[in-house]
């Protein structure tokens, strides 16, 4: 049976926010605003990459709570769930400051493509352009989607609940939400149950 204790403990291997300074956060947030191309579960293998992996700012159980809270918050994924890590490091300064460096890439970017495309927007090789950014974009998301896939937690409920949700999305078309908050309340039921029988 899963053990229910990793649910109440702290991972001894995250990192005390005072050791983590805002200039390092923003330095890694603006790194993740230059090169994470395609936005929401496009850059989550970047992420995780980043924060999880290589500075070692979060444990892998954090990571995946904050992901989750991200997905139940209106806005953008990426900017959620880094600003939510980001104050979870450092508090409300570290926050607006590394999601402003976070965001200030793709705004520079943004500004400076606009003007050239509203241009060239009937040029053929413009438009052929596009289409093959769209579909590098969803080759990156496929990418991420079997990551996820194979960090899995290989048990009977994890997956009879994917495939369900999965089900509900595309034969009635729920609003992503309500997948999101059957998906939890479901789990929280679950080990409601299982703290019963454990006692």
């Amino acid at each position: 049976m899963e053990d229910l204790s990793k649910l109440d403990n702290h991972d001894d291997t995250e990192k005390n926010s005072l050791d983590i300074s805002w200039q390092k956060v923003a330095a890694v947030y603006l790194k993740i605003g230059t090169i994470g191309f395609g936005g929401g579960y496009a850059v989550m293998d970047l992420i995780h990459s980043e924060l999880v992996d290589k500075k070692q700012w979060l444990s892998e159980q954090r990571y995946k709570n904050t992901l989750s809270l991200a997905e139940m918050a209106p806005g953008a994924l990426t900017v959620n769930i880094l600003a939510g890590i980001a104050y979870r490091l450092g508090g409300i300064k570290t926050m607006v400051l590394a999601t402003a460096a976070l965001l200030f890439p793709s705004f520079l970017l943004i500004v400076t493509l606009a003007g050239i495309f509203l241009r060239l927007e009937g040029n053929y090789l413009v438009r052929g352009a596009m289409e093959g950014l769209t579909s590098g974009v969803v080759g990156l998301m496929l990418a991420v989607v079997w990551d996820l896939v194979k960090r899995f937690p290989h048990r009977w409920y994890y997956y009879l609940s994917a495939t369900c949700a999965l089900a509900a999305s595309l034969l009635l078309k729920l609003n992503p939400i309500w997948l999101v908050l059957l998906g939890a309340g479901t789990g929280a039921f679950k080990f409601f149950i299982q703290r019963i029988f454990l006692k």
